[in-house]
């Protein structure tokens, strides 16, 4: 049985994801296999795909593997190694740029809702802004 993942094991995959070479296959069979082999984590489809940041984070990496024909133009095949390594680091940090853009706008959508909210039953910014309690609490 599947466990539950951890923010840890979300952040990780997510990693995984932002990873993922353009010119092999996403599927969710392929991404759980890749997480039982790089983190050692036991897990299903299901348990992957319930969790909204990987759930995007998927979505957004399929589209840019399924846009790729897998054959290299012949501009490509003439790049020298170091600046085809380059060239795929700076994709990937572009993958991870845009992914983060979109689950910081996600998160700020939900921000102003839950602020909407609050205002509605009653709740003031001071509760709002109260510390977490301690251990010692």
């Amino acid at each position: 049985m599947a466990k539950h993942l951890t923010d840890k094991d979300i952040k990780n995959v997510v990693e995984l994801l932002d990873d993922w070479p353009t010119d092999a296959r996403l599927t969710w069979d392929a991404l759980v296999e890749a997480v039982e082999h790089d983190h050692r984590l036991k897990t299903t489809r299901q348990t992957l795909s319930k969790q909204p940041r990987i759930k995007a984070a998927f979505g957004e990496v399929k589209k840019i593997v399924s846009g790729n024909t897998g054959k290299a133009n012949s501009a490509e095949r003439l790049k020298p190694p170091s600046l085809k390594v380059a060239a795929e680091r700076l994709e990937t940090k572009d993958r991870t740029i845009k992914r983060l853009e979109a689950e910081n706008a996600r998160l700020l959508e939900q921000f102003h809702r839950w602020i909407y909210n609050a205002h509605l039953h009653g709740v003031t910014p001071a509760q709002l802004d109260q510390p977490l309690p301690t251990k010692d609490d």
